[in-house]
């Protein structure tokens, strides 16, 4: 124990943490403090950069230990990839019983500030493909940091396992609060944002259950085409109301 240590303080303080507040930090420049600004595009490109190159880093530089273990995490199987789909469906599900429920008002009455928001950020023109990168490749990319690395490395590292899922839950969420906070007032911006990391917690769970991140992935998938098909009614038929 006393050997892991300081691998375990190296991983958890100079990999783990700075990947917990640099996405959230990011998001509050591109999308709070600098949201009419020329800078946000390059820093939201930046931060995406960042969540690619980052567990790299950390994996070859602290871990010591290279990509080899990543490679296991995409063992295919059909009874992961039909969980994902099982999970994602659900998860959907969900996402539009509260849309046609009293609360899904406040995301209609809010139609016009998420198109404000997809214009101030360059996507609106292009919304589709935008839409189709997010679901399929971005959400890739959100498994593989949050997932593999971040919670993958709380879950190795710390004692505790609830506090490695609750952490790396929180971490997943606190960009997307800063999200959802700007686009709804009170109180609804914050649960719609701390669902995030629930649905961020049953996908940690499912890459542990399978060691696989294919089943978190296909269920990512279909949740972000859910929420990319919301957002575009929003845009493109509620706004134009």
């Amino acid at each position: 124990m006393k050997n892991n240590f300081p691998l375990k303080k190296r991983v958890l303080w100079i990999g783990v943490f700075p990947a917990l507040i640099i996405p959230c930090t990011g998001a509050l420049f591109y999308f709070v403090w600098f949201a009419e600004s020329n800078w946000v595009q390059p820093v939201y490109a930046s931060i995406k950069v960042f969540t690619f190159v980052w567990p790299v880093f950390a994996a070859f530089f602290l871990l010591k230990e290279g990509l080899g273990k990543l490679g296991a995490l995409f063992k295919f199987q059909w009874n992961i990839v039909m969980e994902g789909v099982g999970c994602g469906i659900l998860m959907s599900l969900c996402v539009l019983f509260v849309l046609f429920s009293p609360f899904g008002n406040a995301v209609f009455d809010q139609a016009a500030v998420v198109r404000e928001k997809a214009e101030q950020m360059g996507v609106i023109s292009h919304f589709v493909i935008f839409g189709l990168f997010l679901s399929f490749l971005h959400s890739l990319l959100e498994e593989y940091y949050w997932r593999w690395f971040v919670f993958g490395n709380l879950h190795r590292f710390l004692n505790s396992k609830s506090l490695a899922y609750g952490v790396g839950a929180l971490g997943f969420a606190s960009h997307h609060i800063v999200v959802t906070t700007q686009l709804f007032d009170g109180p609804i911006g914050w649960m719609y944002g701390l669902t995030v990391g629930v649905a961020g917690a049953i996908w940690s769970w499912l890459m542990v259950r399978h060691q696989s991140l294919i089943g978190a992935w296909v269920s990512h998938i279909i949740v972000d085409i859910t929420l990319m098909s919301v957002g575009y009614y929003l845009i493109f038929h509620v706004s134009s109301k």
